[in-house]
């Protein structure tokens, strides 16, 4: 059934600093109905870890916030939410609305979303609360894994020959890895060959583009290797003197 105004409650907000030391609103995210009191409890009375705290808060389609009050002023700050909509609330001294702060939201509509859930004092407890401060490890394990390898490979170029079409590099490795040899003409890179190498002595050729290959030149050759981790060799040079 929808709600009426006989069905309005007292919502509570606990201003809550965590035994790691993390300021936050609990819940941050609160269902509403048109009517609703908010009050949020700004003091927490025993906690060892408690600081001061506000409580400012945005109506929706305002970007004018409210202050509504401090700890050290008063132990609640209270509202009437009566419109629909999200309602942003934040403590000033710890973020504010920016990603990561001590903020939150009501979302207020004309239905009823349940009864109040009183958050109680959660540093009784000791609990934590989802951590709005943290972010989501999304690093990947590398396609191959080398345990405590915190070591570059090592490359050692050889020689550096011009061919017909380019450059060729003779270079020698310790591990399997993939080579990368380019050719430069000052800072701009002509062009680039990778290769798989395996443990030992290999040739890898680069071509210039077919349109610098009618022209004599003196280009520069690098070479590296990159291993299984993404780590790299120091680059290793020389300079080629191209003839066609």
């Amino acid at each position: 059934m929808p709600a009426t105004a006989d069905a309005a409650v007292t919502r509570f907000v606990q201003a809550y600093d965590t035994p790691t030391f993390k300021t936050v609103w609990w819940p941050a995210a609160l269902p509403a109905q048109t009517g609703d009191t908010v009050t949020w409890r700004l003091t927490q009375p025993g906690n060892t870890n408690a600081a001061v705290h506000d409580v400012w808060l945005v109506p929706p389609g305002s970007t004018a916030p409210e202050r509504l009050g401090a700890s050290w002023e008063t132990a609640t700050a209270s509202t009437v939410v009566a419109a629909a909509g999200a309602y942003q609330f934040y403590c000033s001294i710890h973020g504010g609305l920016t990603p990561g702060g001590m903020n939150g939201v009501i979302n207020v509509g004309a239905a009823d979303p349940g009864a109040p859930l009183d958050p109680g004092k959660p540093w009784e407890t000791g609990e934590e609360p989802p951590d709005p401060n943290a972010l989501i490890n999304d690093t990947l394990r590398p396609p191959f894994y080398e345990e405590g390898d915190n070591t570059p490979p090592e490359l050692e170029l050889l020689k550096a020959t011009p061919t017909a079409k380019g450059a060729k590099a003779r270079v020698e490795v310790a591990e399997a890895v993939t080579v990368t040899v380019r050719l430069l003409k000052g800072r701009k890179v002509l062009a680039t060959k990778r290769a798989a190498v395996e443990p030992g002595k290999a040739n890898v050729a680069v071509a210039l583009p077919k349109r610098l290959r009618d022209k004599a030149a003196r280009y520069r050759l690098q070479a590296w290797a990159t291993d299984g981790v993404d780590l790299d060799s120091p680059i290793a040079a020389a300079v080629i003197d191209y003839t066609p």
